[in-house]
């Protein structure tokens, strides 16, 4: 049985204002303080975003990475539309080592995390082009990536894709898949500029025109130019932070 998660948004009062310095170092260590000290337990969620951003008067991108970090560590859990929640009081890997050595980290694993995603919805999008239903059509078809609930429509076009399979374990895959390695999306620094999210609702757009036109290999074709956009990106993303900090 699943425990029942704790808000412990209480202890936000807690939160030190921020130095001069790195702040998102700043904001790293006051919440990592805080769960190995029990103040926010394993189960317990951590005040959203939007509010530690206001409570430390800071940026959000601060607050982002700070959060990002603690994930990568191994403390928190973020849960997309949930929050984020505390999962150990002790980190996984050191947490005193470098955020770019923790990205580099991350990094390493997307040449196979992309080549499982191209494999799986490559097939993904040609199965939906020969037997996705009006219903499938409309899901995919009503995600617009161009507006503040970009990131949320990101993930549920794609999972729309794979429902349209009518394959039960592809979509499964595709949860697992997503879970193992959305640390990697949500640092701020890899999020899309507004003209590259315009390129992926083209995108978009053209694997949707290719199923709903029962166009299989060309519906293949345009989720596997997607898949290298996306890779293309975030290791220009990784190598301008590394820059950033030489």
């Amino acid at each position: 049985m699943t425990k029942p998660q704790r808000d412990d948004r209480r202890s936000a009062g807690s939160f030190l204002p921020l130095k001069s310095g790195r702040k998102s170092d700043q904001v790293f260590e006051q919440i990592s303080s805080f769960i190995r000290s029990g103040r926010f337990p394993p189960g317990a969620r951590l005040p959203a975003e939007r509010e530690l951003t206001a409570i430390l008067n800071t940026s959000r991108q601060t607050v982002r990475e700070a959060i990002y970090r603690a994930e990568l560590v191994g403390l928190i859990e973020v849960r997309h539309g949930a929050g984020s929640f505390v999962v150990s009081q002790t980190p996984q890997v050191p947490a005193d080592k470098p955020l770019l050595d923790l990205i580099k980290i991350e990094a390493n694993r997307a040449g196979e995390f992309f080549e499982i995603r191209r494999a799986l919805e490559g097939w993904c999008a040609a199965q939906a082009a020969k037997v996705a239903s009006q219903s499938h059509l409309d899901a995919m078809r009503d995600l617009a990536v161009t507006d503040e609930a970009w990131e949320a429509n990101d993930i549920g076009f794609h999972q729309a894709l794979a429902a349209a399979t009518g394959n039960s374990l592809a979509v499964r895959i595709m949860d697992i898949l997503r879970g193992a390695f959305s640390a990697f999306y949500r640092l701020k620094r890899f999020m899309p500029t507004r003209e590259e999210q315009q390129v992926i609702c083209r995108h978009h757009l053209d694997i949707y025109d290719a199923v709903r036109t029962r166009s299989p290999e060309r519906a293949r074709a345009a989720i596997i130019a997607h898949m290298n956009f996306i890779e293309e990106k975030l290791a220009e993303s990784v190598e301008g932070l590394a820059a950033e900090t030489e």
